[in-house]
Formats: C-alpha cells, structure tokens, sequence
C-alpha cells in the first residue's frame, strides 16, 4: 500500500478487513485503482476484458431475485438481504486483499532488484528477473480482483433496488448522471409542495415538510442509479 509523501517501510495498516464484517464500503475501499486496471489492460494487451460485466451481473442478479421468495417481515428481510450481500462481496473482498499483499510483495522485489544494479551486484539480473515475475502475477491479481469487485457491485445494485421495493431497470449512465446533478440542485417549492429528481421516474412532486429537507445522501443517490465506488 502507498500513500504519496509517506515512507513505505514507515507505513503500518491495520487489516480491518480481517475483522470487520463484509460491506459495500469495504470493497469500495480495498478495490484496484481503476486507472491502474485501465493501464494494466493497455499495458498487458488484455483482449478479453468486459466493460459491460457490471451491467450483465445487476441484470443476472435482479432475474435471481425474481425467481426468489423473499421475505416480508421488516428483521427476517433484512438479515435475508444482509446475508445476501456478504456472499456476494465476500469474494472480491478477498481477491483484493490478495492482491494488495501480492503487489507488497512486488514492490519489495523491485526495491531489491534497484538496490542491488546500483551496487552492481553480480545477482542484480537475478534479482531482476525475480521482480519482473512478482509484478506480473500482482498485475493478474489486480485485474481479477477488478473482475470481481465489477461483479459484486452490479450484484449488489440489484440487491439494494429489491430491498427498497423499488423496481429493477437497466442502469442508464446518462440518465443517472443527469440525476446526479440535479440532486445536488436545491429542491424548488411549487405550491405546497417539493419538486424533486428521481432517477427512475424523472421529477416528480411530494409534499414539503414544515423545515427545510436535509439533502438527500449519496447512498440514496447511488441506489437510485448505479452503486459504484468509481
């Protein structure tokens, strides 16, 4: 792990995802850079990589969940959807500290491998050759560690549409950003009500409460549209 200004032999972290239960939030701080997975896909030639996975694992889940009998009752559906969503997450959680502690690995190769051709040691090729292997296989294990965190969030989107009994429909980038947009905007006042998005159904009008409404949250906002920690 490497945060910029800050030694890296410096650098303790406390594995909280060893303890803690699995979430959307901890995959979403454990997941591959995307702009590193976009230059290892550049870099490594990947011909086979998805962009639309995200997509067709949201559409595979909410068709699963269709087919399901959910339950009714307010605790018994939430430890249904909560279990749910650990099994889906569960995976990539663990593809990613994988690959975390492999791209360790290959950052200390590689600071071995720089030392040792600076001194000029006659081990330096071997050394080198080890680091070129490191980053390769860390290389691989972050790309399938975006593969499955691309899973889980798409799973996990349909997952939360259900559990809110909202309605599945196919994720709409330009609809959900425009939604975006509009809900940072204030909510204007028509009569004695509030107009306000929705990402689903466009504007639509409640009634206004006697104080001003806090913003709606961005877990809210995210739900509506696509879950992604992009």
């Amino acid at each position: 792990m490497l945060i910029e200004g800050v030694w890296h032999e410096n650098l303790v972290r406390f594995p909280v995802e060893k303890r803690a239960r699995a979430s959307y939030e901890m995959m979403c701080d454990l997941a591959p850079d995307w702009r590193m997975i976009s230059y290892l896909i550049d870099a490594l030639e990947i011909e086979d990589f998805d962009p639309n996975l995200r997509d067709a694992a949201d559409r595979d889940m909410a068709q699963n969940l269709a087919a399901m009998v959910v339950p009714e009752g307010n605790a018994t559906r939430r430890n249904f959807f909560t279990a749910l969503r650990e099994e889906v997450l569960a995976p990539a959680i663990a593809a990613c500290i994988e690959a975390k502690r492999l791209a360790d690995d290959a950052y200390r190769a590689s600071r071995m491998a720089i030392d040792t051709q600076q001194k000029e040691e006659l081990n330096a090729f071997a050394l080198g050759r080890r680091a070129n292997h490191h980053l390769n296989v860390s290389a691989r294990a972050a790309l399938e560690a975006n593969r499955l965190c691309e899973i889980a969030r798409g799973q996990c989107r349909a997952l939360t549409l259900v559990e809110m009994h909202e309605p599945w429909v196919p994720f709409d980038a330009r609809e959900a950003g425009a939604w975006l947009v509009e809900a940072a905007k204030p909510a204007k006042a028509v009569g004695g009500a509030e107009t306000r998005p929705d990402a689903a159904w466009g504007t639509r009008t409640v009634q206004a409460a006697p104080t001003r409404r806090a913003p709606e949250s961005l877990a809210s906002v995210a739900t509506r549209g696509r879950l992604g920690c992009r």
